[in-house]
């Protein structure tokens, strides 16, 4: 599904939402209760972004293919942030409403329940934005994520019994109510499809200091170079949470495989992963792929780890016999860090047309590039933009700065492309 398509459902329910309002007002009495009506407005306002954010993490591949998870991810954010700020001025509103007219703040227990789901969604929204400054492990913080599933019907149960029956805002409700549950049996539904094709791994390889390769036999799935999995470990028999991570096979290799860093708790014991191990794999997902955008000469820029998605793109256009120039630039801190060294070099041999630029920022030792990637050493590498495809993958921050140099550089926004993930 495109994303301008979800875009016009979007603003249509938005504007559904404020009609329905609307027609239950009563403008005569607007400037003596402007506080419960602002208040009722800002409620279903709230509840519809806050219903958006689990549509943006349902992995549902048809919306996923137009937008890609990352962006999805981002939007999540963003809504759940949007539906707090509505739903906690709601309460701050009917309350000082409720204090004026009537002495008191509570009236029913469907009240309390609403109070009850609002202190959980901002019990959430805080460990979502401050779970790495806590130190908290990436499973817990998702464990405590996954509460507002049970917070929402809450949140239901509080609006059916303060909306008139019959009215345009009740069907509303019922309409999300539904969906709600759509998007939760899909959910299940996926977890239970993927848990009856588990896969086995077949090769445990180390590639540098901190950094392994897993390979995976089983099921054969479709996927474009460049694109990443979920991916959950039985090892042990203790079963991991499921973790993103870009396959750095090709769509032509026998086995599928993933190449962490050792960067957080789960990817530190992955080289404790043992063939015959098994695991379960839900993929495909993400839009950064060449096949994608195959329009003029594709420049790749990695950091680091982020040249994961390169090498499944070149591998592929290896396998392919691709005819087009291809430029990579990938930035490291020093050659400890690097994998796949051997297999680029022996690339250029193979591809004529392919150049690898290794650029070392803190090894003044380094015979190739060194410094801070940067425009300008891009431009100077490249000698003209004209005609090229650009894309990136890495830190958050060095994909960003990459970014804005490139435009500062005039290049179209539309012939830069980015895969950035922030959990």
């Amino acid at each position: 599904m495109k994303m301008r398509l979800v875009v016009l459902i979007i603003a249509a329910m938005l504007v559904f939402t404020i009609y329905s309002w609307a027609t239950a007002l009563d403008f005569d009495l607007f400037g003596q209760l402007y506080l419960r009506y602002l208040s009722l407005l800002f409620a279903p306002l709230g509840l519809l972004f806050i219903f958006f954010q689990f549509v943006f993490v349902s992995r549902i591949k048809t919306i996923e293919s137009g937008f890609g998870l990352d962006r999805m991810f981002r939007w999540h954010r963003i809504f759940g942030r949007i539906g707090l700020f509505f739903v906690t001025f709601h309460m701050i509103l009917i309350v000082f409403y409720r204090f004026g007219a009537y002495g008191e703040i509570l009236a029913d227990t469907f009240i309390w329940v609403g109070i009850a789901a609002l202190l959980g969604f901002m019990i959430t929204a805080g460990l979502a934005a401050t779970y790495k400054k806590l130190g908290l492990a990436y499973e817990v913080w998702r464990n405590i994520h996954l509460a507002n599933y049970l917070l929402f019907p809450f949140v239901m149960i509080h609006v059916f019994f303060h909306t008139q029956t019959g009215s345009l805002l009740y069907y509303l409700w019922l309409f999300l109510a539904v969906l709600f549950f759509a998007i939760v049996i899909y959910r299940l539904a996926r977890i239970a499809a993927v848990r009856k094709n588990p896969h086995e791994v077949v090769e445990v390889r180390q590639e540098a200091e901190d950094i392994w390769s897993l390979f995976f036999d089983g099921p054969r799935f479709s996927y474009k170079p460049g694109q990443f999995m979920f991916i959950q470990l039985l090892r042990d028999g203790i079963l991991s949470e499921p973790h993103p991570f870009t396959i750095s096979a090709s769509p032509t290799a026998e086995y599928r495989s993933i190449t962490p860093k050792q960067l957080g708790d789960f990817t530190k014991t992955i080289k404790d992963t043992k063939v015959g191990d098994r695991a379960f794999i839900d993929a495909p997902y993400g839009v950064f792929s060449i096949l994608n955008y195959d329009r003029g000469e594709p420049v790749f820029i990695a950091g680091g780890i982020g040249i994961t998605p390169f090498m499944s793109m070149l591998r592929y256009m290896r396998d392919q016999k691709f005819d087009k120039k291809v430029t990579l630039f990938w930035a490291n801190r020093n050659e400890k860090s690097l994998c796949f060294q051997d297999e680029l070099e022996k690339m250029q041999e193979e591809m004529p047309g392919f150049r690898a630029i290794l650029v070392m920022s803190d090894q003044p030792d380094w015979p190739g590039v060194k410094g801070h990637l940067r425009g300008p050493m891009i431009l100077d590498q490249l000698e003209s933009i004209e005609g090229k495809e650009f894309f990136i993958c890495g830190p958050p921050a060095m994909s960003r700065a990459t970014m804005t140099e490139l435009k500062q550089l005039n290049v179209p926004p539309s012939r830069i492309h980015s895969e950035l993930f922030e959990l």
